[in-house]
């Protein structure tokens, strides 16, 4: 019985250091959602993935040529992924074209039939819904916002008021998109906020938001 307790012990700073990635707002902590997550820090920096699996799950469409660079926190959350890979002894096969992760509301299945992830920075962290990316980027203008509407827009986790919120527009902000709308809800990939522009995703209602282009 000593022995095994002493085994559990050693085991606990692994598994403490592994359920410290809140991957897709995963309940359980897997080889997969660990794969999703290292990898989607090299997509963010503009990484062109090479095997069948990356291809699948991220979009190589707006990639960079070569080695893009890495911050240092980047390349430190990188390991510290991998160091928490190695006590599950993970292998993810790279060489199919999908693969399934325990998500906060479920299986999500990323790749062919599937999400795939685009570019954003906090997507694993803060989304519940992925959208589609279409390519073509659309902008809108925010609008019409009031005090009763408490002065913003919510950006939430999915195309649904149900879904919790994530970020906030106001009036003025120019939003841009390439991904998909799902119903009156668009999807932001980042916005123009005086002479500023910065990444900020999330779902927002159209109703507050006019094309413009």
């Amino acid at each position: 019985m000593l022995k095994y307790l002493i085994v559990a012990l050693g085991l606990l700073p692994a598994m403490a250091q592994a359920a410290g990635f809140p991957v897709l707002g995963a309940g359980r902590v897997s080889c997969e959602s660990l794969w999703v997550e290292r990898n989607q820090i090299a997509n963010v920096a503009g990484y062109c993935f090479n095997s069948a699996l990356g291809q699948a799950v991220f979009n190589n469409a707006d990639c960079t040529p070569g080695d893009p660079a890495l911050e240092e926190t980047a390349v430190d959350r990188i390991s510290r992924i991998k160091r928490a890979e190695e006590p599950l002894n993970c292998a993810v096969d790279t060489g199919r074209n999908s693969l399934i992760v325990n998500g906060r509301y479920g299986e999500l299945r990323f790749g062919v039939r599937g999400l795939t992830l685009g570019r954003w920075p906090n997507a694993l962290r803060e989304l519940d819904v992925f959208p589609r990316i279409i390519g073509s980027e659309r902008a809108c203008m925010v609008s019409g916002l009031s005090d009763a509407d408490d002065g913003f827009l919510a950006l939430r986790s999915g195309p649904d008021v149900r879904y919790p919120q994530i970020g906030a527009l106001f009036n003025g902000d120019q939003v841009s998109s390439k991904a998909a709308c799902m119903g009156r809800w668009c999807f932001s990939d980042a916005i123009v906020r005086g002479n500023r522009r910065a990444p900020l995703n999330g779902w927002f209602h159209t109703n507050w938001c006019k094309p413009r282009g």
